[in-house]
């Protein structure tokens, strides 16, 4: 499935600028994955690779003294690996007609969105209207591939920074806007559509939109930087970062994305130009990149005491997702992938992962 150089070429003249003080992950890429574990004080780590598109059994350790519990059904919040789930709905909802993906919010939402600011705040919740008129100019497919100009979260009232389609920024608001047009077509809240579309189909049985008292028992908390133990609890859900799951469940995914022939050209068309000096660009739901044995899909996971990632090749098939409960678990996707698709990767440079 190739894609193009000429819009990272020409994208590159007017990128931002890379500094040499940019994050670089790679530099951990030769290193063993217990041993960086250890070395970087990891405590619970769970990934599954995938060989021409078929799941490992999971692998689980530790690497603290103190001997975290980690086993194949240790579930994590696996944050921003959301948004891929719920692009795969958005895909399956236009694969089956109910969705235009160049149709305008509007279309589906006509009397407006109820944004609510500042989502991740304990206290009341404050909102906004955006009017049709607004919703009118952002086309649906610029919510999945974050060129809608919306940012990645506010505390005041949502409207584009930039005209829908001119350039890229990472959005979570655009994925929860996403959540209210999978709502509006199918009448359903957006657990049962994800349900109905990912988990119950896929067989992900571990996985959840939102913390329930069903997997409380299995969630390993989260590690900050300083050492304490955090945990943000999703009582409700959110479409960009609130997904909690295992890397077996989050490999059958990534297996139904690889063998669908139409939903994997659908999410590789028409990639936007994120950071070409890196080869990046984004697509529906997933990160791009170009390197030899590409193109690979990818996505990066951040949320409080967490950090997780998923990467996959388009034309082998083989790739790996894998969560840590901890900030400094990051530097472990880069050794993961040299050890199951090893290319230079140019995504581990990408700043976002800092």
């Amino acid at each position: 499935m190739p894609i193009s150089r000429r819009k990272f070429v020409v994208a590159a003249t007017t990128a931002p600028f890379i500094s040499s003080c940019a994050t670089d992950l790679s530099k951990y890429s030769e290193e063993s994955i217990p041993e960086l574990a250890t070395r970087l004080g990891v405590g619970a780590i769970s990934y599954v690779t995938l060989d021409v598109g078929k799941p490992s059994a999971s692998v689980t350790l530790s690497g603290c003294a103190s001997n975290v519990h980690v086993n194949a059904e240790t579930i994590f919040q696996a944050a921003s690996l959301t948004k891929p789930v719920i692009a795969f709905v958005v895909l399956k909802l236009a694969q089956s007609g109910k969705i235009d993906l160049n149709a305008p919010v509007s279309l589906y939402l006509p009397e407006g969105y109820i944004h609510r600011q500042n989502p991740f705040s304990s206290k009341a919740p404050v909102v906004d209207l955006v009017k049709p008129a607004t919703l009118a100019r952002i086309p649906l497919t610029t919510l999945l591939n974050h060129t809608s100009g919306l940012p990645n979260w506010t505390s005041g009232a949502l409207s584009p920074q930039f005209e829908p389609g001119e350039r890229w920024q990472y959005s979570g608001e655009g994925y929860v806007l996403l959540q209210a047009v999978i709502s509006a077509v199918t009448g359903q809240d957006i657990e049962s559509c994800v349900t109905r579309y990912v988990f119950d189909p896929l067989g992900m049985r571990r996985s959840r939109l939102r913390l329930t008292e069903d997997v409380r028992g299995q969630l390993v908390n989260g590690a900050l930087r300083l050492g304490l133990d955090r945990r943000r609890e999703f009582k409700e859900p959110n479409a960009a970062a609130s997904l909690y799951t295992t890397s077996g469940d989050y490999a059958m995914l990534l297996e139904a994305l690889l063998s669908d022939e139409t939903l994997l050209p659908l999410t590789l068309a028409n990639p936007i130009p994120t950071a070409p000096e890196l080869g990046l660009a984004w697509g529906r739901g997933w990160g791009i990149e170009i390197a030899a044995g590409g193109p690979y899909l990818w996505q990066w996971g951040k949320n409080p005491g967490y950090r997780s990632f998923a990467m996959m090749s388009a034309s082998s098939k083989d790739g790996f997702v894998l969560f840590t409960n901890s900030e400094r678990g990051m530097p472990l996707a880069a050794a993961l992938a040299r050890a199951t698709i090893p290319a230079e990767h140019g995504v581990f440079r990408f700043h976002m992962l800092a």
